[in-house]
């Protein structure tokens, strides 16, 4: 039995991450004040996916007081679809000391209507958001000239 183990010990190993290396990228002072209404979390989502050819999430990241600590393209999709994974998602923000996130996703089409799969995706978002700790304040779905929050018709 000793010798099995042994033989055990010497063949397999154990990987582990012990770091993980994250790009940093600048962004314009616009930002720098955080997010302080529903309207400005909107015109940033717009501005920064809202004209994507694909479908885009994006998150945002935010401190306690709604500062912006990161913002981060998690997946680019098809034309009319895209799949993110709470993992991806949750991963931005606990590796940027996130308190909060918001959530885009454009609609090229530009049609703002919530499909069955956005609502069944942030219905995923907050439930994971509360096993984390880390709250959803809103998801937006934006085009290259309007949006919508899921808060603000309450969806959220």
């Amino acid at each position: 039995m000793l010798e099995q183990l042994n033989l055990l010990t010497e063949q397999e190993t154990i990987t582990e991450i012990v770091r993980v290396k994250q790009v940093v990228m600048e962004r314009p002072v616009a930002y720098a004040e955080g997010i302080t209404s529903t309207e400005r979390a909107g015109r940033l989502g717009m501005n920064e996916i809202g004209d994507e050819a694909q479908e885009v999430v994006l998150i945002l990241i935010l401190n306690t007081k709604n500062q912006i600590n990161a913002i981060h393209r998690v997946f680019t999709g098809s034309l009319n679809a895209s799949v993110a994974h709470p993992r991806e998602i949750f991963r931005s923000a606990i590796l940027n000391n996130g308190a909060r996130i918001i959530l885009y996703h454009n609609h090229p089409s530009s049609d703002l209507t919530p499909s069955e799969a956005d609502l069944v995706f942030t219905q995923r978002m907050m439930e994971a958001g509360e096993v984390l700790g880390i709250e959803l304040l809103d998801h937006f779905i934006v085009s290259a000239t309007k949006w919508l929050s899921f808060k603000e018709i309450g969806l959220l």
